[in-house]
């Protein structure tokens, strides 16, 4: 399915916690409980991941090109090693995840302009 997509705009817009599973990948490969565990630590206690829904999202991100199974990193725990699939971004991952950002920069900053964010909400608005 990758190879129908070049321009990361044809992915946009995200759903929300497929970007947060392109996020919590950046700074390296992980396998699912460490993806729950860095998306839940930056989203606190606004959100809970289930596993059903987690998987059927990198399952969706790796049909379209935008993650790829990899091997266990050097200093995973043998048990990690064995059981765990680990993810990666890839390339294509990355362009997207930039571009839904830029997307939502754009989409926050017209919000701004219409004053419609909040810090400017007033009383007369809540």
């Amino acid at each position: 399915m990758a190879d129908r997509h070049s321009d990361p705009r044809d992915f946009l817009p995200m759903n929300p916690l497929e970007l947060r599973i392109l996020l919590a990948l950046r700074d390296g490969c992980r396998h699912g409980y460490a993806i729950v565990k860095d998306v839940e630590a930056r989203a606190g206690s606004r959100e809970r991941i289930f596993p059903a829904n987690l998987y059927r999202r990198i399952r969706n991100l790796l049909a379209d090109g935008l993650l790829a199974e990899t091997e266990a990193p050097p200093g995973a725990e043998p048990d990690d090693a064995r059981q765990r699939k680990f993810f990666r971004l890839t390339p294509l991952g990355l362009a997207v995840a930039y571009a839904e950002v830029e997307r939502l920069q754009s989409l926050v900053a017209e919000a701004r302009e219409h004053g419609i964010v909040p810090e400017t909400r007033t009383e007369s608005t809540r």
